[in-house]
Order: structure tokens, then sequence, then C-alpha cells
């Protein structure tokens, strides 16, 4: 007999199948020329020889300092459902002269994080990294500022206050993204990823949602 959280796992792997319509799979030209910025929720797709379900699709629009003005630049998520594993993978797509991906490898926390010296890394560390374009490591491995900013997620009609810290190693082949969701100091959360850069050519669409 299954445990119960391994058979809710395939109980919901076995859910996002059964949604599946024929009416909604892409033809095999179409698969051609589609990209991960065509999809929608309910959407399935194939990357790295496995199948996701697309449940939500959420973009983080940036916003000025104090969140009150939406700007232009975007980043989309994709929480997806992988079918194989039931494992839940963020993907993310942006568009500035060419069409960029990556995907979540885990979920860290501060405590698996330090300065150059070894010495633990917290969310009061942050704004004198980025003023020193300093640099945190995980995993003995040294990972590089890159950017900060402040955005609104917006998920089913509700936006949220997020402040995007982020960082990558020197061979750009992964990232670390700190979010800081929250405008209350005493009430602030985070939510840390490791995530790596997918080629967009690597994932196909079965179909769009």
């Amino acid at each position: 007999m299954l445990d119960p959280a391994t058979s809710k796992s395939f109980e919901e792997r076995f859910d996002a199948i059964r949604s599946l319509k024929t009416e909604d799979i892409v033809s095999e030209k179409e698969k051609n020329t589609l990209t991960i910025m065509d999809i929608k929720e309910n959407a399935f797709f194939v990357f790295n020889k496995k199948t996701y379900f697309v449940k939500q699709v959420c973009p983080y629009q940036e916003a000025s300092e104090d969140f009150t003005k939406k700007l232009d630049y975007t980043i989309t998520e994709l929480n997806c459902l992988c079918l194989e594993t039931g494992d839940n993978v963020n993907f993310e797509w942006e568009y500035d002269d060419e069409l960029e991906v990556g995907y979540t490898l885990e979920r860290l926390t501060f405590k698996g994080l330090t300065d150059e010296e070894g010495k633990p890394v917290d969310a009061d560390d942050l704004d004198q990294i980025v003023d020193d374009s300093d640099l945190i490591m995980f995993d003995k491995e040294k990972f590089w500022y890159e950017d900060d900013w402040p955005a609104l997620y917006i998920c089913k009609g509700k936006e949220e206050s997020v402040y995007m810290y982020e960082f990558e190693n020197k061979s750009h082949t992964k990232f670390i993204t700190i979010e800081e969701w929250g405008t209350d100091k005493q009430k602030q959360e985070y939510q840390i990823f490791l995530s790596m850069p997918a080629n967009p050519k690597d994932i196909t669409i079965l179909s769009r949602g």
C-alpha cells in the first residue's frame, strides 16, 4: 500500500494527464515553431526527456522602488508538475533581444549560504553585499552579485511585492535568486532558489493549454 504522500502525488499526476484534451495537442508542424512563450496554464511540454504540466503562469513585473508603478521588464514564471517524478519545478522565461529560459534545481535556505570567509550570510547582509557588488558561497562555489530589483508578482488576480537579489557563478551556468517578500521589515519572508539556464530549443510544446 502506498503512503498518503505518494498516493496524493500519483493522484495529482493522473488528474493532470486526464485534463489533456485531444483538440489541444499541437501538430508536428507547430512543435517546430512554438516556444515556451506560447504556452498557458494546463499546457504540457517536454524538457530533458521529462514531461511537465503547467499548473500556473505568473509574471514578475518590474516595479518602482516603492512598488506603486509597474515598469516594462517582466519575467514569466511557470509552476510545473513533472509527470514522471511528481516534483514541482519552476521554469522562468524572459525576452530581452532573445529568449532566455531558466529552471529551478532546488530550493535553498540561508543556512547553506556563507561569505568568502565561510561566515554565515543572512537577510541583514544583503544590502551590504549589493553595495559592495560582493559574492556569496554555496556548496564551496562562488556566486557573484549580478542585479537587484523590485517586482510585483501577479498571480490569480493578486499582486504581491517582492524584491529580487540575483547572483551567478563564474561560468554563468548556475544562478541563485533570493526573493524578499513583503514590504514590512518585521514580517518579510525569504525564498531562495538555485537554478540554471535551459536552451529554449530543448523545450518541446505538446499542448498550449
